[in-house]
């Protein structure tokens, strides 16, 4: 087979294998991109005297060029979630240091929590963690609801002034 009778069976086929390709990628741009690489690679093919079934020679380089594709745009989501995650900071990524630093914030907080008294840090918890309103827990509690906005005021504020320190 010679040179020119592979373009010509190309040129013949060009429709099926942009179709092949669209169906391979799902990208019609893509695609039209990899016919005209795949024209490329048979324009620049010098020997063509060993092949034996032509059009399945064609569809072949076609499949191989997606196969390519896909494996260098895998590659490469690859390398930008891996980019992603050392820029904005992924939770697998944490540097130890950060980790350090927001363990002594804890403790701090923690501390600064076990200073108050104990009533105040009651009507916090129920609050904050246990994600009670102030209305169940003025009524939990027996006291009226501009009590618990006292204590809940008087916590944060405390919390506040401990995390500037």
């Amino acid at each position: 087979m010679s040179h020119t009778q592979l373009s010509d069976l190309f040129f013949q086929h060009e429709q099926d294998l942009f179709r092949f390709l669209v169906r391979r990628i799902k990208c019609v741009f893509t695609a039209r991109d990899l016919t005209q690489e795949l024209f490329l690679k048979i324009s620049a093919q010098q020997d063509t005297c060993h092949i034996q079934n032509q059009k399945a020679y064609l569809f072949r380089m076609a499949a191989n060029l997606a196969t390519d594709y896909q494996r260098i745009e895998r590659n490469r989501a690859e390398i930008l979630a891996e980019a992603n995650d050392i820029l904005w900071g992924g939770a697998e990524h944490r540097h130890a240091e950060r980790v350090i630093i927001a363990r002594q914030e804890l403790a701090r907080l923690e501390q600064a929590l076990n200073e108050l008294p104990s009533m105040s840090r009651n009507i916090f918890q129920l609050n904050r963690f246990g994600h009670k309103t102030q209305q169940e827990i003025a009524k939990e509690l027996g006291v009226s609801i501009s009590t618990v906005e006292a204590h809940i005021r008087k916590v944060l504020d405390h919390l506040s002034a401990g995390r500037d320190r």
